[in-house]
């Protein structure tokens, strides 16, 4: 078990070297803006010209003048000029360069042009010249049939000028948007395995208050799947334990336990078989609390001691529910010892004069599992809103966690839980503390 508590720090920075759609979306800047209509229309004038004569003509000279003052005003502002054609747009250093729509049948234009050439943008680091320029322009020309190299056409190449092939861009930005529709797919199917989740709690709930319960390993597919979403998509996943119906409490509780239980077993590096059978005890943690009549759980006021001798009998009457389904091997004991064992404190608290916490003297060796579930269930009982009180925001349930409710928990595992809870994925354990008991294991 200690080789597996290894706790490792996640990036949240996409390793893609920064070459993503994001690249194109700086904020505006008036005088660059100026400067991409400036650089577009002598382009447009260019390629068209370029048409009907030849680039050594007179008729380029002004046109050709003017580009390469743009060009190098650009270069002297930024230190360098990135021109893009994505979609029905051109992007300047990363910012899209705004035309009014008069223009946008000469981008249109431009942008057909250059992808018939197979010329996705151009890049540069340094001042052009005129020369230089007209071999990118002859590039267009109409006797020209062979597509440009990066480093223009034979005889005619580029010195400070590098090509963009927009056969590469397109396919680069397709590859982004198969990835992004991947993502939103993923989502989707998170939410929809939460959504199965729920379904099938209501209906083992129903089916406890009918004395004929469920069979529990039905719900073996729904937490493999959680299993393997919250490797990949751990923010997401957990931010679907916010997604609660007041009125139905217990069974949005028994879920959103089950996803947090999930989390902080893979934080503290449980094996996918684990992070299993943890999810499944979890999503019953509290099935005998199905039995509780609904007029107790929603009680404004004080239990009595009738109604509290309900609440005490919940452990006891899931644990009995889990000795009906099957024969008893070891799974069966894990399950019954960390569902009876999430409702007993961790330790005793030893306060100081003031009543604050000094430290905690462990009562029992509880097992792992029942210490993950204990924090997970408090944390969501504490952010949901129930009749009796409003919901507590996620910094004052935290907060109650650690100061007046820290004897519950072991303290080692409240530090990772707060972190993951904080999102903030770091290593909390030292190697002489990287050594626990799941129980029975």
């Amino acid at each position: 078990m200690a080789d597996n508590l290894q706790i490792s720090k996640l990036s949240d920075t996409p390793d893609d070297g920064g070459q993503n759609l994001e690249m194109f979306a700086r904020d505006s800047n008036e005088k660059l803006q100026a400067m991409g209509r400036s650089l577009m229309s002598a382009l447009y004038m260019l390629v068209r010209s370029v048409k009907m004569y030849d680039p050594d003509n007179n008729v380029f000279e002004k046109p050709l003048a003017q580009l390469q003052e743009t060009m190098n005003q650009v270069i002297r502002k930024d230190g360098k000029l990135d021109l893009m054609g994505v979609k029905q747009s051109f992007y300047l250093n990363g910012m899209l360069i705004k035309v009014d729509m008069n223009a946008l049948d000469n981008v249109k234009y431009l942008l057909t042009e250059m992808r018939a050439k197979d010329v996705g943008g151009l890049s540069m680091m340094r001042s052009v010249t005129i020369p230089e320029l007209k071999n990118f322009i002859w590039i267009f020309s109409k006797e020209q049939s062979d597509n440009a190299d990066e480093d223009g056409l034979a005889g005619k190449k580029l010195i400070s000028m590098k090509l963009a092939k927009w056969s590469k861009l397109k396919d680069k930005l397709e590859n982004e948007k198969d990835e992004s529709d991947a993502k939103l797919d993923r989502k989707k199917y998170a939410l929809t395995c939460y959504g199965r989740a729920i379904f099938f709690i209501k209906k083992y709930m129903e089916s406890l208050r009918l004395g004929k319960p469920l069979n529990t390993s039905k719900a073996l597919r729904i937490i493999q799947d959680f299993v393997d979403i919250s490797m990949d998509h751990r923010t997401h996943f957990l931010g679907l334990t916010t997604t609660r119906v007041d009125s139905d409490y217990l069974s949005y509780h028994q879920v959103n336990t089950c996803l947090m239980a999930i989390v902080v077993g893979n934080e503290l590096g449980l094996t996918k078989p684990q992070l299993r059978d943890l999810g499944y005890i979890s999503l019953f943690h509290d099935a005998g609390m199905g039995t509780v009549p609904d007029e107790v759980l929603s009680k404004r006021g004080a239990l009595s001691t009738e109604e509290r001798a309900m609440i005490n009998r919940a452990p006891l009457i899931a644990v009995r529910n889990i000795l009906r389904e099957k024969a008893i091997n070891r799974g069966t004991l894990i399950r019954l010892v960390t569902t009876f064992e999430h409702k007993v404190e961790y330790g005793t608290a030893v306060r100081d004069g003031q009543g604050n916490i000094q430290m905690i003297i462990p009562k029992a060796n509880l097992g792992l599992y029942a210490k993950i579930i204990a924090m997970c269930a408090t944390y969501d009982a504490l952010t949901a809103k129930r009749p009796f009180r409003d919901s507590y925001g996620p910094e004052v349930a935290l907060m109650l966690m650690w100061t007046e409710m820290r004897n519950k928990f072991d303290p080692e595992l409240l530090k990772v839980f707060m972190r993951v809870m904080a999102i903030q994925p770091i290593k909390v354990l030292t190697r002489r503390q990287q050594s626990m008991s799941i129980g029975l294991l």
